[in-house]
């Protein structure tokens, strides 16, 4: 079937805008007025762009999207967990706060969620994997997370397909671990909660996902 260019059109418009917001909310962070700009310009190309399939001019459109008029959900994280021959499962140490975690991140608007974890595995890790098991969704104000936003996460079990482990821009140490360690470490959010269901997933051949 033909995709309808029309409802493509629509859809690269809203991937622009969630690649403008997250750049305008970074760049400000950080003063970065060149990347203000930029992102900026991604703004208004983006209002433009969805203009051409919509009632509305592409002003009123912008307007809306900065004046963040619609539903807010929770944001979506995605948790990569990766096992060796011995069991043991791959974090990371984190470093903007030192505490250890599986690799993973937030979701950019239009990629599917196992498309996130083979990517924050890569970019974090430099490990190529394949999702093959859904380990569950957990709620974040549910599993003990103190992130101040809401969050769902989505952990998937994945089998390591290629790469090499190295160290990254987000990362300033990785290690192999036995389940009886992991009280021994300091857990970012709520992997401390999450980190144990990986293990059962990893153990079990029928394993059905948790909803949390």
């Amino acid at each position: 079937m033909q995709e309808d260019p029309g409802r493509r059109l629509v859809e690269i418009a809203d991937e622009l805008r969630g690649v403008a917001q997250n750049g305008l909310f970074w760049a400000e962070r950080t003063h970065d007025e060149y990347g203000l700009a930029r992102y900026e310009k991604v703004m208004e190309l983006a209002a433009q762009l969805l203009s051409l399939a919509d009632i509305r001019g592409a002003e009123e459109i912008e307007r809306i999207f900065r004046g963040e008029l619609g539903i807010r959900s929770p944001l979506v994280g995605v948790t990569a967990a990766v096992f060796n021959e011995d069991g043991c499962i791959l974090l990371t140490q984190r470093k903007d706060n030192d505490k250890w975690c599986m690799p993973g991140g937030l979701a950019n608007v239009g990629e599917p969620p196992s498309e996130v974890a083979v990517r924050e595995m890569w970019e974090e890790t430099g490990l190529r994997v394949k999702p093959v098991k859904l380990i569950g969704v957990f709620d974040s104000r549910k599993s003990g997370s103190l992130v101040p936003v809401h969050l769902y996460h989505l952990d998937f079990l994945c089998e390591k397909i290629g790469g090499e482990l190295m160290l990254t821009n987000e990362t300033i140490a990785y290690g192999y671990f036995r389940e009886d360690e992991l009280p021994s470490l300091d857990m970012h959010g709520s992997h401390a909660h999450r980190v144990p269901h990986a293990f059962q997933a990893h153990r079990s051949d029928t394993w059905e996902a948790l909803f949390q």
